[in-house]
């Protein structure tokens, strides 16, 4: 394996956020959904003919964590577990969003468990 394959494997690329409001409402409106502690997940299949990589949309409500300072954090906290653990649902084409739902800020390790947790379900899915 070349350095650069090793290096695209732990990125997170702008092609893989969602950012688009009509598929950010699809989600919400038609996805299915579970929770992981401190997570509430939801997520669709993507089509075939789309990018071959999962999107994935990472949120922390205002309404929960009131400073964005400590939003940002989490938000920081949540990507780097995705980025390191996405290789877990590698076979899957899924838009996926997690939403944060704990008032609390949690440390990575907490984090980190609970996004393996999600990924592992999904994979499974």
């Amino acid at each position: 394996m070349n350095e650069r394959s090793k290096k695209g494997q732990f990125s997170f690329s702008k092609r893989e956020r969602i950012s688009e409001k009509k598929i950010i409402d699809t989600l919400f409106s038609n996805g299915k959904k579970f929770s992981v502690y401190p997570f509430d997940i939801r997520f669709l299949n993507q089509d075939e003919n789309s990018d071959s990589i999962s999107k994935v949309l990472i949120t922390v409500s205002s309404s929960k964590v009131k400073s964005a300072v400590k939003r940002n954090l989490l938000k920081r906290r949540i990507k780097e577990s995705y980025r390191i653990n996405k290789n877990i649902i590698s076979n899957k084409l899924l838009m996926i969003v997690f939403v944060y739902v704990s008032e609390e800020i949690f440390t990575f390790s907490v984090i980190d468990k609970a996004i393996k947790k999600i990924l592992k379900k999904l994979s499974e899915i």
